[in-house]
């Protein structure tokens, strides 16, 4: 089944990395639809401008330089903030979104903070934010809402993971938490109001599968700079000396390139009614585990290797401080969870999440993050002797 043509589509995040991602493969596959980006920006201009950027570093990114030039008459920025009452929209763009409807929403905007210093932030985008989107937009006619949540609301379950909305006995940190309710605000307004809705579940998502690049830094992407900054607070030390870090070596880390996750997203939107009220995995079917991923890692830095123990063991300095530094990271390293993706059947996917993250691929991810933090540094460094 194909979406219907000239749908208008509302996506928040698509300066992001999964909303960019997302934008770029819905506009590529469906020529009659129009997107309306919600950017936060002074005025219409500069959010436009600042979308513009974005995607267009996005469809480099992904293989795609020259898409944008043609995507560009379909994209519209609104200025506006999710934090906001109201969204923040003024009159016009409120009558913009309601004559182009029924809106198709795709909410990916959010904050990936996890720490308790940061729940304000964390609950005002992910919790409050979300809940003032449905507000501002369902009075608008909305086809369907879209919501982009994590894999991760199974919270400390561990084992295989079924995609149903439920309530775990305890979450890892604050970001699952606030998705989880995330969650139950979309499908609780939704429902009240008559919208079909969609739960859209990526894992922990990483760079493109064929180019390896990505336009934004998360979750063990950010592990590889955790390392190489060790490395160099430690004056090149782990070139020659290996880490020890507690972590089960056998436990599956379950990394999705981006790509994967936009066709998954695409594909499940084509499907049209067979996909709507239901949760979906957009998982890896084929997931590293702890010591393949921190062996390709560490081959890529050109360290001496990181020996995976139990809690308890010794660990010294430098091991102590890595440990330190990876408190997100630690619960995902513990123990495997298996997402089952029982919706796969309804829509059609090239892969399902079937992506082989093989040494050398992860090597040209961790390559790219890691030469763009070196030349920020490099900046930096350069500006603070210019001052």
């Amino acid at each position: 089944m194909s979406p219907s043509p000239e749908r208008a589509l509302l996506i928040t995040g698509a300066t992001g990395v999964v909303g960019g991602a997302v934008a770029l493969e819905l506009l590529r596959r469906n020529p009659g639809d129009v997107a309306y980006c919600l950017v936060r920006a002074a005025d219409a201009a500069a959010a436009q401008r600042r979308l513009d950027d974005a995607l267009a570093v996005a469809a480099t990114a992904y293989g795609h330089p020259d898409a944008l030039a043609a995507l560009r008459p379909r994209l519209h920025a609104i200025p506006g903030d999710i934090t906001a009452p109201g969204l923040g929209l003024d009159d016009a763009a409120r009558a913009t979104l309601r004559a182009a409807g029924p809106l198709h929403v795709f909410h990916a905007a959010a904050s990936l903070k996890d720490t308790e210093e940061a729940l304000r932030e964390i609950l005002a985008h992910n919790v409050v934010g979300t809940e003032r989107l449905l507000e501002a937009v369902l009075p608008l006619g909305v086809a369907t809402f879209n919501h982009v949540s994590t894999a991760y609301v199974c919270g400390r379950r561990t084992g295989d993971i079924d995609e149903t909305l439920d309530r775990p006995r305890g979450f890892n940190n604050r970001y699952e938490q606030s998705k989880h309710y995330g969650e139950h605000l979309v499908v609780d307004h939704c429902e009240h109001h008559g919208v079909p809705w969609r739960l859209l579940r990526p894992s922990i998502v990483v760079g493109h599968a064929t180019t390896a690049q990505i336009t934004g830094v998360s979750g063990f992407l950010g592990w590889a700079l955790k390392l190489a900054a060790l490395d160099a607070a430690a004056g090149g030390a782990l070139r020659t000396t290996r880490l020890r870090y507690v972590a089960r070596a056998d436990a599956e880390l379950n990394l999705i390139p981006v790509d994967s996750v936009a066709e998954d997203i695409a594909g499940i939107d084509a499907a049209g009614a067979a996909t709507l009220g239901r949760a979906f995995h957009l998982t890896n079917q084929t997931p590293p585990t702890v010591v393949d991923l921190l062996g390709a890692i560490t081959d890529a830095l050109g360290l001496a290797g990181v020996e995976c123990v139990a809690p308890g063991a010794a660990l010294d300095p430098l091991s102590a401080r890595l440990h330190r530094w990876t408190r997100f990271e630690r619960p995902y390293v513990a123990a495997t969870r298996r997402f089952r993706r029982d919706g796969d059947g309804a829509y059609a996917s090239t892969r399902h999440g079937r992506v082989s993250l093989d040494p050398v691929l992860v090597g040209r991810m961790v390559g790219g993050v890691v030469e763009t933090w070196r030349r920020q540094q490099r900046d930096r460094t350069a500006a603070g002797a210019s001052a």
